[in-house]
């Protein structure tokens, strides 16, 4: 019990510590494709480590709510990066990692970041929110789907059981999975902001929706 805890705990701190190293990695590819000489792949690290060295700056109208957020919607993604089998499937949180559930807490940190675009009474956060909240209208039922074809194989919801059945099924050919694939990456570009759904280096209000929050 004690090794699934440990293993449960060095997934979870592995997914949040490698984060920015991938963003590094896509800011990298970016320049390349751009022709542009590209920044160091630990950027991300040192724009943290100065970030953090800096005081917070809010509006004097925030509410509590406002403060919140940004704590509830780290732990909603280090929840979820714990419950998606990575290191291993047979982990004490196994259980938990239910497709719904895991949609859900996805749901939950986006209403939250949300709430917090608005909370200051803002154009640009309400322009921002009712954005996110579109996208999120449109992505997270199609991400549903994209899980329930795969659990219609494995005759289950739980992440873990769904990833076994995957991994050892003997070869077939699923054309629902190829469409299912398909749709997962459009979902992925959507939930990643990227270009046609978002732009994360524009400035133009026609196309930003984070900038915006």
């Amino acid at each position: 019990m004690s090794t699934g805890i440990l293993l449960q705990l060095a997934q979870t701190l592995l997914a949040i510590l490698l984060a920015p190293l991938l963003m590094g990695w896509v800011n990298q590819c970016r320049a390349w494709l751009q022709g542009r000489s590209a920044p160091p792949i630990t950027q991300p690290y040192r724009t943290l480590k100065k970030l953090f060295h800096k005081d917070a700056v809010m509006a004097h109208n925030a509410s509590p709510l406002f403060r919140f957020a940004p704590y509830m919607i780290f732990a909603c993604m280090a929840l979820a990066a714990g419950i998606v089998p990575t290191i291993a499937n047979d982990l004490p949180f196994s259980p938990a990692a239910d497709v719904i559930a895991l949609v859900g807490i996805f749901a939950l940190a986006r209403v939250f970041l949300a709430l917090a675009a608005m909370d200051i009474g803002t154009a640009f956060g309400s322009l921002g929110a009712r954005r996110e909240m579109l996208v999120s209208f449109l992505a997270e039922p199609a991400l549903l789907m994209v899980f329930f074809t795969a659990s219609l194989i494995s005759q289950s919801t739980e992440l873990p059981v769904i990833v076994e059945t995957l991994a050892h099924r003997e070869f077939a050919i699923y054309p629902s999975l190829a469409f299912a694939a398909v749709a997962f990456w459009m979902i992925s570009v959507a939930e990643n902001a990227r270009i046609p759904v978002d732009n994360p280096s524009t400035h133009l209000e026609l196309t930003m929706i984070h900038e915006a929050m």
